[in-house]
């Protein structure tokens, strides 16, 4: 099967004109408001499955989801994990309108609504027993009585109305008339009418939310297009052209420059939006055909460490991985079965907890009911289409993503020890990113070694504004770079990967990062190497405009025991022992730094930074670190990284 003291801030003028400026164009991904339409006929429904269900799941359909369900072992336990989250319901009462959370939004509810509805209705669906049909229809009018679906940040109406969609569309047959007109009424008025109203206005961001929220409402207007087809085609019209426009994010190869925690996101709501379409009008548009969309897979698969860990770069933690829905979808659609058998491997392998609800956004918190993937539903119904697709493909040891900069290599797949390593380069005001370009993460033995911080709280004062900088999670410092002069990178800069691939049986990656620290660092380039695919090298080549503080970062949560004569660092954790040793320069000493930083800045409780110091660094220096294990002295000679090939 297929398949880790507080620096002082920026205070020159030039510098604090970028922070400013790429603050303002870094909310929600350089604050892009909706984009123009383009060109396209209207939305014709001449084609519109004119029966109920329509979505998703027709009942024609159904008997062999119920075999899947009977005779899969994976799709049996994912129908009992269902079953028994929508049993506990049956004596839940409805949610109730909140306002809450870190973000004081009312995201948490519409969740768990959303979540609610969906299993209720798919077990109505699935069994026949009315008493999930009835509990659902509780809950849609529950949420068809609220005074909005609080449009001020619409991911919260937009899931809403996804949920109120697909309730109402499979479950029309047994609503009574007055229960069929509120739920119209409340998607109309409150999920329709009041998108119709932002996308004419301000807009919203061009990342994540483009997909959710076109997608919500997709699937909103797809269950009413019968009964309100001019409504209907205004939400498709617009949805056709912001999908298609998103979707170029894809390409060339289907990397994803959010991370991998909102990859999920993103794409749950984008084949969402893709799968209403096909199954109530027969067409998606072309959606699925945009470049690199059939390749995001691999990302996914790429960004999942050897013990199915995240290598959780931006706003991510990384926890450990649960089945993703989506990937049985991309299984079946690109005829990709490992897509799906990397999903199973996960389900065998991962330790439940330390599941992650990969959908969720990790920033966010306040889930009340029983824990349950709000998207377990399409997990049973993709997966059960995809019951006994096998073919052994897998991908390749090292894999890089060229828009988005980044390099994934590892030692093996199937391989819980495997050497793993994720490398960084990209865009500096990348949506959802940190100052981070040049950072790594690395597993090995079993263990993560190399640790990314993630996010912090998203309630934090000006988390998207001019004070996300100033927060040790997004600055440079929380991360495996360097810092220059206890300063963050250049907000403006970007870091492209010059090369990656294999030298013999070593892999390797190399990134240009010369734009990170402008009038500091006349050049600065990095590479890492698997060596022999059981030990990693960490080079930088750097040449200072002027004398500069030099740090090099190296965030972990293992026990760190330096040596007395600071060359070298052994560390433990889980039983597995790694050791750091310094190659160049000969001056160069280990020593540890705290983490934590001063409230409202999150504590990061047993994460160590190990760091080498060269102050006041004048001259051109290659800064070399080699990470082994046990009895492994390998001393490796080093190379220019221009000779990388």
């Amino acid at each position: 099967m297929l398949f880790a003291s507080r620096r002082k801030l920026i205070t020159s003028t030039r510098i604090a004109s970028i922070r400013i400026l790429a603050s303002i164009l870094f909310i929600f991904a350089a604050a892009a408001f909706m984009l123009p339409l383009r060109a396209q006929e209207s939305t014709s429904f001449d084609h519109l499955q004119k029966q109920h269900p329509r979505l998703f799941l027709h009942d024609s359909q159904l008997p062999a989801i119920k075999k899947a369900i009977a005779t899969d072992p994976f799709v049996k336990q994912q129908y009992q994990e269902l079953l028994a989250y929508g049993n506990a319901l049956l004596d839940t009462p409805p949610d109730v309108y909140v306002i809450g959370g870190v973000e004081h939004t009312l995201l948490s509810t519409s969740r768990d609504m959303e979540s609610r509805i969906f299993a209720l209705a798919g077990l109505y669906r699935f069994t026949g027993d009315k008493r999930y049909a009835d509990r659902a229809t509780k809950e849609m009018l529950a949420a068809a009585s609220f005074p909005d679906w609080y449009p001020k940040h619409f991911l919260d109406t937009g899931e809403m109305t996804a949920a109120l969609g697909l309730g109402y569309d499979w479950l029309y047959p047994v609503l009574s008339p007055a229960d069929r007109a509120t739920i119209e009424h409340a998607i109309e008025t409150k999920g329709i009418d009041a998108w119709m109203e932002k996308i004419q206005g301000r807009g919203i961001p061009h990342n994540n939310w483009t997909q959710v929220c076109n997608g919500g409402e997709t699937i909103g207007a797809l269950a009413i297009a019968d009964v309100d087809p001019a409504r209907a085609a205004k939400v498709i019209d617009h949805a056709r052209s912001a999908i298609a426009d998103i979707m170029t994010l894809f390409a060339p190869d289907g990397g994803f420059e959010e991370g991998p925690m909102y990859w999920s996101y993103a794409t749950i709501y984008n084949v969402l939006y893709i799968d209403a379409l096909d199954s109530a009008l027969g067409t998606d548009f072309g959606a699925a055909n945009a470049t690199g969309f059939s390749s995001t897979g691999d990302y996914h698969i790429q960004s999942d460490g050897p013990t199915y860990v995240l290598a959780n770069f931006g706003d991510a933690h990384a926890g450990g991985a649960s089945p993703s829905a989506q990937m049985f979808w991309f299984a079946r659609r690109f005829n990709k079965p490992f897509y799906a058998e990397h999903e199973l491997d996960i389900a065998r392998t991962a330790r439940p907890t330390e599941r992650p609800r990969r959908s969720e956004h990790p920033g966010r918190s306040g889930r009340r009911s029983p824990q349950l993937d709000r998207f377990q539903l399409f997990l049973i119904i993709w997966a059960a289409q995809d019951a006994n697709m096998t073919d052994g493909s897998q991908l390749p040891l090292v894999q890089s993503f060229a828009r988005v900069d980044q390099a994934y290599m590892r030692s093996a797949w199937n391989n819980p020890d495997a050497w793993y390593v994720a490398f960084k380069g990209g865009n500096a005001h990348a949506s959802h990113g940190h100052l981070d370009l040049g950072s790594f993460i690395m597993d090995a033995l079993g263990q993560r070694w190399a640790s990314d911080p993630g996010s912090d709280s998203y309630g934090l004062p000006g988390y998207f504004g001019r004070q996300r900088w100033t927060y040790y999670r997004m600055r440079t410092e929380g991360h495996n770079t360097l810092t220059i002069d206890g300063e963050n990178e250049d907000l403006d800069s970007k870091a492209p990967l010059t090369a990656s691939g294999a030298m013999g049986d070593s892999l390797y990656a190399i990134a240009n990062l010369d734009q990170e620290y402008k009038g500091k660092l006349t050049s600065w380039s990095r590479g890492i190497e698997l060596l022999d695919k059981k030990r990693v090298l960490v080079e930088d080549e750097i040449t200072p405009a002027q004398p500069v503080d030099v740090v090099w970062n190296f965030h972990t949560f293992a026990d760190v025991k330096i040596a007395a004569d600071g060359r070298s660092a052994t560390l433990t954790e889980g039983g597995a022992t790694l050791h750091a040793r310094i190659v160049s320069p000969a001056a160069g000493r280990f020593s540890t730094v705290s983490t934590q930083a001063p409230p409202p800045n999150a504590p990061n409780p047993g994460l160590t930074n190990l760091v080498i110091n060269l102050p006041k660094q004048a001259s051109a220096e290659t800064i070399a670190v080699v990470f082994t294990g046990p009895g492994d002295n390998t001393q490796p000679a080093l190379k220019p990284l221009s000779t990388w090939k």
